[in-house]
């Protein structure tokens, strides 16, 4: 059986999507695409706690994945680049998803920027430890020049004495770590460089806690999106370490190309309006109508479908076998597929985990 943890990954996944998309819509899901296939593919199935977690996976190491599945007879071919859970693989995903609570937590699309709250906290903690220990003789474990001049500014404009800094930081780390019941808070604390200590690479971290590889980096993740829960819902309690991404933008989940577009619908143009001023197709337009709505919960849908309609194509939705947007059509023929992908964005089902 397998013992790789994101051979799991892959299996719920395709049983979430339940062989009504290729295996590669799921690799540019795992690896973070922003196309507008991918967002709502996410969202329809129901899998975005898991986009964009394995930013490190080669497509080649994806095909190997699944060869894998597919020799240990867990995944089964049903098409050309079509897979199914076979009944051994539907009992092993079942099986190992009783094992690993911890992905409650995991909320890889909310998230995406938790690689950035990681490089700031993590300077940020050896910067602080160094500072209140009066070391200035120390290389920094993040070079960027972005990052370094975002620390500079932070410390400008965030005058606490440097023993005050590093207490404050050490107690918000201490008290949101303690309430964490799913995972090992090693998992991150072990990662960490301060003074006199050098904080372990991820391959020595797994080996240092004795996890496997693929399971100690979805834990690593989970316990990031844990923190920043725990931080956007208790600002107050955890002020410092709220401040850490204030700076980050709002919508930062938006492609370029669809803000480019809220802009221009905010001013009160039509959707042809914004097509021709962009020189793009309407159903260019109508993409990014979808994504708008797939992440702004303040968007309103109302004005492209209408009310009634809405409760038409809700109600077809769950008198559907399958998620294809063309069985619900053919359910509610008067609706477009633009105003049956949008009241999609509208309806969610709760996560298994």
């Amino acid at each position: 059986m397998p013992t790789r943890f994101i051979y799991f990954v892959v299996l719920f996944c395709l049983h979430k999507i339940n062989d009504e998309r290729t295996i590669y819509s799921l690799y540019h899901l795992l690896s973070g695409k922003k196309s507008f296939q991918t967002i709502q593919d996410a969202h329809l199935f129901q899998i975005a706690q898991f986009y964009k977690t394995c930013d490190f996976l080669t497509r080649k190491q994806f095909d190997e994945i699944i060869e894998e599945l597919e020799k240990q007879n867990l995944v089964t071919a049903t098409n050309e680049q079509y897979y199914k859970l076979t009944r051994d693989g539907l009992t092993y995903m079942k099986k190992e998803s009783e094992n690993h609570p911890f992905l409650s937590y995991l909320n890889g699309w909310d998230y995406q920027y938790a690689n950035i709250f990681w490089q700031r906290i993590s300077l940020l903690v050896q910067v602080t430890s160094h500072l209140a220990n009066q070391d200035r003789n120390y290389i920094p474990i993040q070079r960027k020049k972005p990052l370094l001049k975002w620390l500079k500014n932070y410390l400008l404009h965030n005058r606490f004495n440097r023993k005050e800094l590093s207490d404050r930081l050490y107690h918000e780390l201490i008290h949101v770590l303690e309430d964490c019941r799913e995972i090992d808070p090693s998992v991150f604390v072990i990662r960490l460089t301060g003074f006199e200590t050098i904080g372990l690479t991820e391959k020595q971290a797994c080996e240092s806690l004795k996890i496997e590889q693929t399971l100690y980096h979805f834990q690593f993740q989970a316990l990031l999106h844990y923190i920043l829960f725990r931080i956007q819902k208790e600002p107050k309690t955890f002020m410092l370490l709220a401040s850490l991404i204030t700076d980050i933008e709002t919508n930062l989940l938006l492609t370029d190309t669809s803000k480019k577009t809220l802009v221009l619908l905010n001013k009160g143009f039509s959707l042809e309006q914004i097509a021709q001023i962009r020189k793009l197709k309407v159903s260019t337009i109508q993409d990014h109508i979808v994504e708008l709505a797939l992440q702004m919960n303040s968007f309103q849908i109302e004005p492209f479908v209408g009310k009634e309609k809405i409760k038409l194509i809700t109600a077809a939705h769950k008198q559907a076998t399958s998620k294809q947007l063309k069985q619900i059509r053919e359910l509610v023929p008067e609706a477009t597929y633009f105003q049956i992908r949008l009241v999609l964005t509208r309806l969610g089902e709760d996560n298994e985990f």
